[in-house]
């Protein structure tokens, strides 16, 4: 959710700034509009299935990693797009840490407290409409990846992780790269 707020700021900065946000539809894309439907199909399924869905079932993980590996992929296969390499770091940073702790990502019962203090925090369990498991940071495996940065946001507390970052940093690199001017463009491939 943090990555939506921040593709809101990002834009909107952008249009402070006068960039030309019409330049983001001119990207060519292999696969094109194939390729943006499988990414918003992706993300249905993980809302649809896994997200929104009690429950830490094996076809749940299999959806939910296998989802974000293909979202690797596809922006591996586009990497002449800004961003694209960041995003792909960003997701496999998260995909790593979900993989090495069971397919969840781990969140530690004081982050939870952070995020939602008026909610009781049992270890071990997949609090609702997450995709994270409550484990305490002895037991989470790349701690260090995992959801450890307490953000508050005006109306909300979220935790992210570095690989959340990551992609923050790649939506800031499509969107002011794509829409630089020429000769913005131009001091960019000359450094």
């Amino acid at each position: 959710m943090v990555l939506a707020y921040a593709i809101i700021l990002l834009i909107v900065l952008a249009l402070l700034l006068r960039r030309d946000l019409s330049a983001l539809g001119q990207i060519s894309y292999r696969g094109g509009w194939m390729t943006m439907g499988l990414i918003v199909g992706l993300f249905f399924l993980q809302s649809a299935l896994v997200i929104y869905v009690p429950g830490q079932t094996l076809w749940q993980i299999v959806i939910l990693n296998g989802s974000q590996i293909a979202l690797v992929l596809l922006f591996l296969l586009n990497h002449h797009v800004p961003g694209a390499k960041l995003f792909a770091l960003g997701i496999a940073l998260n995909v790593l840490v979900m993989l090495a702790n069971g397919g969840w990502m781990p969140l530690t019962p004081e982050t939870y407290h952070f995020v939602h203090p008026d909610r009781p925090v049992v270890e071990e369990t997949r609090p609702s409409s997450s995709k994270n498991i409550l484990l305490p940071r002895s037991e989470t495996n790349l701690w260090i990846l995992s959801d450890i940065i307490p953000v508050t946001l005006p109306w909300r507390r979220t935790a992210v992780s570095p690989g959340d970052i990551v992609l923050v940093a790649g939506v800031a690199q499509l969107i002011f790269q794509a829409t630089a001017r020429k000769k913005d463009k131009l001091l960019v491939r000359q450094v």
